[in-house]
């Protein structure tokens, strides 16, 4: 563009008087001037676009970090809550003790007894009642309502009962016939339940009973 106004400079200074010179220059210079600044304003509105751009992809980019920022806050929230019961039962297992077995429970049982007509035959039992530990002495009694084939019984029993350091515990009792009762159980929930089965030695009346004694 300079070059060719300075050719046409020259060109005017050898065919015009100074005074056509310097009033053609003048017109070249206001009929050349659009051009020149419809450049610089092109340039700069283009300067200006890139700007835009530039500033919605880095808020763009904020956001995404930011959204990266709370899934990751999430992951760990929910990892955290996710190992809570397991460092709560690390810490608690090896350390129980009759203790956590007190007060009263709601004893629920099912199994198989022996009787029929002939006292061999399997029968179904189940019971339910409410049995109440005293840690102190290492006793319990325990007043159920059992169902044996059907028939309805009443069974009031008191005994004796352990708990080690892992959480399993026993019971022993004597039955009405004179027979000695056995039931292991462990703790569950730090002693809010009690998961047990009959241990009776083979040949006992009660062929297996399984249960649970829950806090109430």
């Amino acid at each position: 563009m300079r070059r060719d106004r300075r050719l046409i400079h020259k060109l005017l200074s050898q065919s015009l008087s100074p005074t056509e010179v310097f009033y053609t220059q003048k017109l070249l210079r206001k009929n050349l001037s659009p051009d020149d600044h419809f450049g610089r304003s092109f340039s700069f509105m283009a300067m200006k676009g890139n700007y835009r751009i530039m500033k919605n992809k880095l808020r763009n980019s904020n956001i995404t970090k930011n959204r990266m920022r709370v899934a990751l806050l999430l992951v760990l929230a929910t990892s955290i809550i996710g190992l809570a019961p397991a460092f709560s039962t690390s810490a608690r297992a090896g350390s129980f003790s009759i203790n956590d077995v007190s007060g009263n429970y709601v004893w629920h049982a099912e199994g198989w007894d022996l009787g029929g007509t002939n006292g061999k035959q399997s029968v179904p039992l189940s019971a339910v009642g409410l049995i109440t530990y005293t840690p102190a002495t290492g006793t319990f009694h325990v007043d159920l309502i059992l169902r044996v084939n059907g028939t309805n019984f009443e069974n009031l029993r008191d005994g004796t009962y352990t708990v080690d350091a892992t959480g399993h515990g026993t019971m022993t009792w004597l039955s009405g016939s004179g027979l000695t009762k056995h039931i292991d159980f462990y703790i569950v929930n730090g002693g809010a339940e009690l998961k047990w089965i009959d241990t009776d030695p083979p040949g006992t009346i009660e062929l297996s009973t399984i249960g649970t004694m829950t806090k109430q």
